[in-house]
């Protein structure tokens, strides 16, 4: 907002009222301070006098002559406002058009009662769905740790058996290695040799035989080269679906998700102990069966 001062009324031709340079001095003051005489301090008896001048100058506006408020304006704007706040009043009440009083009671307009029924169903679905999803990707995570807790136990059985890893025949499975013996991670020996709890070989969310997880099986020829050269890639998984089915020389899709955690994925042990969560393919490399293909390591992933 622009200041109004007194040189401005001086250098400006307003009506007839022209002020000295000495008055617009003094309105500048009274302007300061809100054009209150008493609030001025240490003034001069020529200026106090000045000063009353000036006020007595401006007092003219005061009895300036305005025409009296339109009733017609006012009445429209009140007329205005109550139409306001009865708009508001009526977006914020709640009408009881829907229910009906009656001599023995209430009764409720069925289709609307239907409405909030359907309403409140899809509000609890959404709950229900929200819960289920979380306590899913709780039990993920606690697979998770439990496969962290098996990766530590073997790191800690190589570092004390010059890099070896615990392994066991996997008699059931000779048909599939073209009749040579393949060996599986022994998960038996990490617990045993109190190298891990019997607990961490399981998925906490799933009992029974489908409880445990899936571990590399490779020939013994494969398995002694891998642990010459320290790499394994993937060591254990969340239990493989399809496994029975290859035994019994089904056809069965090899992109199967394990039943353990569904949609969410496979939980995988890395070889350098982190765990990961994907699809059962690594590169071209499909986790649950034998691809037949030439290279160093076709992880297969049994129990």
């Amino acid at each position: 907002m622009a200041k109004f001062t007194g040189r401005a009324l001086t250098m400006t031709k307003v009506g007839h009222l022209k002020l000295s340079e000495e008055d617009a001095l003094m309105v500048d003051r009274l302007s300061e301070v809100g054009f209150e005489l008493g609030a001025l301090s240490e003034l001069t008896h020529e200026e106090q006098q000045r000063a009353e001048s000036v006020l007595q100058t401006l007092g003219l506006l005061n009895a300036y002559p305005v025409d009296d408020a339109s009733d017609t304006l006012i009445d429209a704007t009140l007329a205005r406002i109550n139409q306001y706040e009865s708009q508001q009043v009526e977006r914020m009440s709640i009408t009881t058009n829907d229910i009906e009083p009656l001599t023995g009671g209430f009764r409720i307009r069925i289709p609307d009662f239907i409405s909030v029924a359907a309403v409140l169903l899809i509000v609890a679905s959404v709950f229900i769905m929200v819960g289920r999803n979380a306590r899913a990707r709780s039990i993920s995570n606690q697979c998770a740790q439990n496969m962290a807790m098996v990766g530590q136990g073997l790191f800690n059985f190589a570092q004390d058996h010059n890099g070896a890893m615990p392994t066991k025949k996997a008699d059931n499975l000779a048909s599939m290695f073209s009749g040579f013996m393949p060996h599986r991670t022994d998960e038996d020996a990490l617990v045993n040799l109190g190298y891990c709890d019997q607990n961490h070989l399981n998925c906490p969310g799933h009992g029974g035989e489908e409880s445990g997880f899936s571990y590399q099986t490779q020939s013994k020829k494969l398995w002694d080269n891998l642990q010459k050269r320290g790499r394994v890639i993937i060591l254990l998984s969340d239990r493989n679906p399809i496994l029975n089915k290859l035994i019994d020389g089904e056809q069965c899709d090899p992109l199967t998700p394990s039943k353990n955690h569904g949609s969410l994925g496979q939980n995988q042990l890395q070889d350098d102990g982190s765990t990961r969560q994907g699809p059962p393919i690594i590169g071209e490399d499909r986790i649950w069966i034998l691809d037949g293909q030439a290279r160093s390591i076709d992880i297969f992933l049994t129990h």
